[in-house]
């Protein structure tokens, strides 16, 4: 229970993706908005700049229950260009995102900024508020996906309606009618190990070989992991100075 809770927890976690296309960004915003724990909640688009300077504080915060944030509860809320915010809003919602921590689980919003504009080139040039600057240069690394880990993001979203399998299947024929055809009784095993170690071997890099992180990135239970690690023969890797 413990442990699909942090999962959740840091599958709420906010994100900032830049780079590529306005129209790329909201299809890549949807698409993990569909594969989180907020998924049954509503997928709210800040259209910024598709409203007056006048009137965007009042559809981000509203009134009334009728604001972008109030319509996204227990779901997600994508505002692209971040910079498009006045020193006012970004002020107030720096301060909302700074009480997120309190909120109860049907009220928490997963949020998901935008922007055509690298993370350091908004942080030098992007006039951000002290608070929203600190919020934004305090984001881990993995919460912060530029033009390529987007394309990977797409990529995957594609592979979960077959385009995975669709690149595997030419040499996965091959490799099994050769097994057939070699009297080989164990090809389950074979194909999905052949699969399975890489997965694992990329997934513990990723990690500096945290095999709890790993774990939870992989859907898998921290003991099952551990098996398979020492059934493939898997070197943990370890990060540079680590004990």
């Amino acid at each position: 229970m413990a442990e699909r809770t942090a999962r959740e927890a840091r599958a709420m976690r906010p994100l900032f993706l830049h780079g590529a296309s306005a129209r790329e960004r909201l299809d890549i915003a949807q698409q993990i908005h569909v594969h989180s724990p907020c998924a049954h909640g509503a997928f709210v688009v800040a259209g910024l700049t598709g409203v007056p300077r006048a009137l965007r504080e009042e559809r981000l915060f509203g009134t009334a229950g009728n604001g972008w944030l109030e319509q996204a509860q227990g779901g997600t809320l994508l505002i692209d260009e971040l910079d498009c915010l006045s020193p006012q809003m970004q002020h107030r919602f720096a301060l909302f995102l700074a009480g997120r921590t309190h909120v109860r689980r049907e009220e928490r919003v997963r949020i998901i900024v935008a922007s055509c504009h690298d993370h350091a080139t908004l942080l030098r040039h992007g006039g951000l508020e002290d608070g929203l600057r600190h919020w934004l240069a305090s984001l881990p690394v993995e919460q912060c996906l530029g033009p390529e880990r987007l394309q990977a993001v797409g990529s995957l979203a594609a592979a979960s309606k077959g385009g995975l399998a669709a690149m595997f299947e030419p040499v996965m024929r091959s490799y099994v009618r050769a097994g057939l055809e070699a009297g080989s009784c164990n090809l389950h095993n074979s194909v999905v190990g052949a699969v399975e170690k890489p997965l694992i071997m990329m997934v513990l890099q990723h990690t500096g070989g945290n095999q709890l992180k790993a774990a939870a990135l992989l859907g898998l239970n921290r003991n099952t992991l551990r098996k398979r690690i020492q059934e493939l023969q898997i070197t943990i890797p370890r990060l540079p100075g680590a004990r």
